[in-house]
């Protein structure tokens, strides 16, 4: 298992995806995705899939079997029991949080310039090349998507 530190994000060394394959798998479950809006004034922030949750796979997932093939693999080295397609739609934020689970991992799958994670006075921004990142989400952080385009991720995390 890989359980160093990350003081942000970082790429998950020796690890990268086929973007294309992966972005073919998102297609094919992109409609089963589930609105989740903002709990106080009800914008839609984001779209989810849980491929897998609480180690346990959907029934969708032999659909994507490059997907799964990825869940796998990384499960061998990485801590998560929650494997999520997330749609960040254009020109919305999270609030200000920490999550509880330690590291996730990103997947970008779709991405433009506006995406930023930010941290503090720190922001950063993933590129849909095949990398894996490694997010510190005990962190206080915020994601912002002020781009026209939603924000597609493959995400790992403790839930």
């Amino acid at each position: 298992m890989i359980t160093d530190f990350t003081a942000y994000i970082d790429n998950l060394q020796g690890v990268s995806v086929n973007i294309n394959k992966i972005h073919f798998d998102y297609e094919v479950l992109q409609d089963k995705m589930v609105d989740v809006t903002t709990h106080d004034n009800k914008v839609l922030v984001q779209k989810k899939f849980h491929l897998m949750w609480q180690d346990q796979f959907c029934a969708e997932s032999e659909l994507v079997p490059y997907t799964v093939g990825i869940v796998n693999f990384l499960k061998e080295r990485v801590n998560f029991n929650s494997a999520t397609y997330r749609c960040v739609m254009p020109n919305t934020a999270y609030n200000w949080h920490q999550d509880t689970g330690g590291l996730c991992y990103h997947i970008p799958i779709i991405t433009n310039p506006g995406c930023w994670f930010v941290y503090e006075n720190r922001n950063f921004h993933m590129k849909a090349d095949g990398t894996v990142y490694k997010v510190n989400s005990k962190r206080y952080h915020t994601f912002v998507n002020a781009g026209p385009n939603p924000r597609i991720h493959l995400t790992f995390e403790i839930l």
